[in-house]
């Protein structure tokens, strides 16, 4: 094999991107060489074939042997449309062996020849998350410390909340509400130290030894409610049923039980108390979730139906058909030459709010199908998704049908990251893409929260921009512009284009739901993407 540095160079990138740790700078530089060159492109339809060959050689080996078969995340991630020119069996083979003596010569990590990313290895995921916003009403939060959204994984560290009510779940049990402005660290799965605000605590026996700390002593808690308010100049912690135990400096421990309370400044002193459970009344939330999840969906009712007025608006699709609907309608007014969208396979469920509707991907067969016939040289497309995990190598967002010229597929890839990819035709006998690889935004603890993704094609300006909850995320350059035409798409999953030597379905299903998809005929500015979002 010719020892080229250039050659060396692109494989190490591909390497880089299977085994995760491409950077953003190597993206770009991987997608330069492969718009620049056919054969670039040829290697990296090799590089994934002679991966897939070797893992399902090495999987068949393994179970041969009555072992535990090898897993892949799928080690590219990347656009495999080479598979509809896929070689035989038996070339495919041939490849395989050829990278396999490639990597030998090259001094490729042997890991890479067991699968990709950690298959074969004993890695195993991790998470620094030790708690979970479960809900909230009015939440504002301080830009300086994050703002969470509900269901989001929380790490250690401080959380600022300058205004509303919050309820924290401990992933060892406990539950924690918070009224602001409060701030609070959190240190670990059973620990939190409170520097301001008011506190109520559910402690069940499984989470017994919860502790909070703070300036004036620390409580821990021995399954129980208790309230702990640090907003008056004589802060206190009131028990209300079960016990907890005050542990001060220079004093010794006091156990508090129901119906007492403790002055913090007052070390060693305890006074009978009727629970006050009217100072704690914040801490229930259900009313307050209950009236704030109806006037958001009140809101966004109102503002959809306004926004679908827009003459740039082509298509709509606002999941309110009702459960047991099989068709989606277009509610943009400019839209009326294109049809209902059909619902193969996929459930209804919940969406944002009670009362708002969404579909739920979760098989090989779900997908919804539509035309959105014109050309257009500016786009926008915009959706609501609830990810719930990345098992496959590539899952639709929406892709249209085929490979060729101003086609579009947006993705998901196995990494978490955001792939739009623009056709530019076959020449010859291969597929000629654009990809636009933004960095990687759906980790294990996105996995379950609703999340506003945006991209924007832009061939005035040559760019494509990735948005994610309202916010640019990655900016890319167009190298060739091309007007798109979306034709047949798919939301959730990709048909094999017809007449193609596709003997088997490729597998590109998204798991998890889907509320709201917007096209717009323009590109949209950062701010009209965050109003879209908010």
């Amino acid at each position: 094999m010719n020892k080229n540095p250039d050659s060396k160079e692109m494989y190490r990138l591909f390497l880089a991107k299977a085994d995760g740790t491409i950077s953003d700078e190597e993206h770009e530089r991987l997608s330069q060489m492969l718009h620049g060159s056919a054969s670039n492109r040829s290697s990296w339809f090799a590089f994934q074939d002679a991966e897939g060959a070797l893992l399902a050689w090495a999987q068949r080996e393994t179970l041969a042997n009555h072992a535990a078969p090898l897993s892949s995340k799928g080690a590219l991630g990347e656009h495999t449309r080479g598979g509809i020119w896929r070689f035989s069996a038996a070339l495919a083979a041939g490849i395989a062996i050829s990278f396999f003596a490639w990597g030998v010569w090259a001094g490729l990590p042997m890991r890479f020849f067991h699968g990709g990313t950690n298959a074969g290895t004993n890695v195993e995921s991790t998470t620094p998350s030790v708690a979970v916003l479960s809900r909230g009403v009015d939440m504002k939060w301080s830009q300086t410390t994050g703002s969470p959204a509900v269901n989001a994984p929380l790490s250690p560290g401080l959380l600022h909340l300058e205004s509303g009510v919050a309820e924290i779940e401990f992933f060892q049990g406990a539950r924690l509400c918070i009224e602001g402005p409060a701030e609070i660290e959190l240190i670990s799965a059973g620990e939190a130290f409170c520097r301001s605000g008011r506190f109520r605590a559910h402690v069940p026996p499984q989470a017994r030894g919860f502790r909070l700390r703070t300036s004036k002593g620390d409580i821990v808690d021995l399954g129980t409610d208790f309230g702990l308010d640090l907003n008056q100049s004589s802060p206190e912690v009131h028990v209300f049923k079960g016990e907890v135990e005050l542990h001060q400096p220079k004093v010794q421990m006091q156990t508090l039980t129901g119906g007492v309370a403790a002055a913090l400044n007052q070390p060693g002193v305890a006074r009978t108390l009727a629970a006050n459970v009217a100072n704690f009344a914040f801490s229930d939330l259900d009313a307050g979730v209950n009236a704030s999840q109806r006037h958001s969906f009140e809101k966004w009712q109102v503002s959809s139906a306004e926004g679908s007025k827009s003459a740039d608006l082509r298509l709509r699709l606002d999941f309110q058909d009702g459960s047991g609907a099989r068709s989606l309608r277009n509610t943009a007014l400019h839209g009326q030459d294109i049809a209902p969208a059909s619902i193969v396979g996929c459930s209804w469920t919940e969406g944002r709010w009670p009362g708002k509707h969404a579909l739920q991907f979760k098989s090989l067969s779900d997908r919804v199908r539509l035309r959105v016939p014109g050309e257009y040289r500016q786009f926008t497309v915009a959706c609501w998704v609830q990810l719930h995990g990345l098992n496959i190598r590539q899952g639709s967002i929406c892709m249209s049908e085929g490979v060729d010229q101003g086609y579009v597929h947006w993705q998901v890839l196995h990494d978490g990251s955001l792939c739009l990819g623009i056709g530019h035709g076959v020449k010859p006998n291969l597929p000629v893409w654009e990809d636009f690889i933004s960095p990687v935004v759906f980790t294990p603890e996105r996995f379950g929260q609703w999340v506003h993704l945006a991209i924007v094609y832009d061939s005035a300006a040559c760019e494509v921009r990735h948005y994610v909850d309202g916010k640019r995320i990655s900016r890319h350059t167009i190298k060739l512009p091309v007007v798109l035409t979306p034709g047949l798409l798919e939301l959730g999953n990709w048909n094999s284009p017809p007449k193609t030597e596709y003997r088997q379905q490729p597998v590109r299903n998204f798991i998890g739901c889907m509320d709201e998809f917007s096209i717009f005929s323009r590109a949209m500015t950062d701010g009209e993407v965050r109003a879209l979002a908010q």
